[in-house]
C-alpha cells in the first residue's frame, strides 16, 4: 500500500507542473489534494484552479476548447465525474466554506454565464450552439443545480 501511494504521490508532482491544451488555467492556482475516507484510504488528485474569495474556496476543474465553442463532451463528463467525487468532500482542512465549480472555456465563444440559471434559453439562443450542444448544456444546467455545483462558462469571479 505505501509502495502505491508514493506512486500517486509521484504521479501527482508531475500533474501540478504539467498544463494540459485542455485546461486554461488562469484564474486560480493549480493545486495538489489527498483526500482521505474514514477507512484510512488516501487518494491523490490535481485541481486545475483553486481560488480563495469572499471567505470560500473555489475548487475549480478546468476544461477548454481553442477551435469549439465548447469542450468536448467527454471532456465535461470527464470533469463532472471528479465532482461526483468533490461533492462528497465533507470538509477541507482550514477551510469552513467551499465550493465546486466546472469551468468550461473557449477560444471561440465569446458571453458568459454561471449554471444552474434560470435564463440559460436566453444564452444558448444568443450563441451559435449546434441542437447537441444546447441539449448538453440544458442537461448541464440540470445536473448543477441538483448536485448542488456550479459550472462556469466563460465566467470567473
Amino acid at each position: 500500500m505505501e509502495f502505491l501511494r508514493s506512486k500517486a504521490k509521484m504521479a501527482q508532482n508531475r500533474e501540478i507542473h504539467t498544463t494540459q491544451a485542455k485546461e486554461f488555467i488562469g484564474i486560480g492556482k493549480k493545486t495538489n489534494i489527498m483526500i482521505q475516507n474514514y477507512l484510512g484510504g488516501q487518494y491523490f488528485f490535481t485541481i486545475d484552479d483553486v481560488l480563495f474569495k469572499d471567505k470560500c474556496l473555489y475548487l475549480c476543474e478546468s476544461k477548454h476548447s481553442k477551435n469549439a465553442i465548447l469542450p468536448s463532451e467527454d471532456d465535461i463528463k470527464d470533469g463532472l465525474l471528479k465532482f461526483m467525487l468533490y461533492n462528497n468532500i465533507d470538509s477541507i482542512q482550514g477551510h469552513k466554506n467551499f465550493k465546486v465549480v466546472l469551468r468550461l472555456t473557449s477560444n471561440i465563444l465569446q458571453d458568459s454565464i454561471a449554471l444552474p440559471n434560470n435564463n440559460l434559453e436566453l444564452f444558448l439562443n444568443s450563441n451559435p450552439f449546434s441542437p447537441k450542444e444546447k441539449q448538453m448544456l440544458l442537461y448541464l444546467n440540470l445536473e448543477s443545480n441538483k448536485n448542488h455545483f456550479s459550472v462556469w462558462i466563460n465566467y470567473g469571479l
